[in-house]
């Protein structure tokens, strides 16, 4: 009888690799390879020209693809290439960069995927969100779907988004407005069964919505956010991603950070 055990290891490792499948299976696996493929050689390049023309080139090569399967694939790299030691690996760090050509139906996608039933993929879009504020011209989406639902989130996603926020916009009057009133000072996470973890829509409708938003989260109808030239944020950001390339052992998500 003992020999018809299960180890508790296998079983773990059986749970893994299907939960591997599960999310593959939504992935365009052409474009998650174009990525992962991209993310080598940037980590074997250290002239910064080269690396601008490289993530230049990848995000040209997406404009005629689903820009949907960049969060997919955002998701699955934070789930399976995400370690201690890199939090925020290449691969996650070029979707990044390619949501700069996201226009409001993609964050709304995004926005959506905030409230799966699977809480590791609603925390990882709700990290790309966040991520993706840093944009210019996302930030008011971004800012007025966090303010509009955050009663809404789970504990953890909470104290995630408000200690992002800190990283990310630390000089935006919207962000740090809620991140006071968020009344969260502590990192603080809770891992149990007896906790709901469950994220519910406040004013976030699932259905379609075409609604575009200014810097402060304000809503303004009819604006074209593809049409937008790059601002001097958004420069800031790809500098900062071409230095932490350059730097193999930067702290979390810091070189997202205005201030870096």
């Amino acid at each position: 009888m003992e020999e018809n055990k299960i180890n508790p290891l296998d079983q773990f490792q059986e749970i893994l690799d299907q939960q591997h499948k599960n999310v593959k299976q939504g992935i365009n696996n052409t474009l998650l390879n174009d990525i992962l493929k991209t993310a080598k050689i940037v980590g074997e390049n250290k002239d910064e020209t080269k690396l601008k023309e490289l993530i230049t080139d990848l995000r040209e090569r997406f404009k005629n693809e689903d820009l949907n399967q960049v969060t997919e694939i955002f998701n699955y790299c934070q789930s399976f290439l995400s370690t201690n030691e890199e939090p925020l690996p290449m691969p996650s760090q070029l979707c990044i960069s390619i949501g700069k050509l996201f226009t409001n139906e993609n964050l709304h996608y995004t926005a959506c995927k905030v409230y799966d039933k699977d809480e590791i993929t609603g925390g990882c879009a709700l990290s790309f969100l966040g991520y993706l504020a840093m944009h210019e011209h996302h930030t008011g989406y971004v800012l007025n779907f966090i303010r509009e639902n955050f009663e809404g989130f789970s504990k953890n996603k909470k104290t995630e988004c408000v200690f992002q926020l800190k990283e990310t916009l630390p000089d935006n009057e919207v962000a740090q407005q809620l991140i006071k009133d968020s009344g969260i000072t502590k990192y603080e996470l809770i891992f149990s069964t007896e906790v709901d973890s469950t994220s519910k829509p406040i004013t976030f409708q699932i259905e379609h919505t075409k609604n575009t938003y200014d810097k402060n989260g304000q809503e303004s109808k009819g604006t074209d956010v593809t049409s937008k030239p790059a601002t001097s944020q958004e420069e800031n950001i790809e500098n900062r991603l071409n230095k932490n390339i350059q730097e193999s052992k930067i702290p979390w998500w810091k070189f997202w950070s205005k201030n870096k």
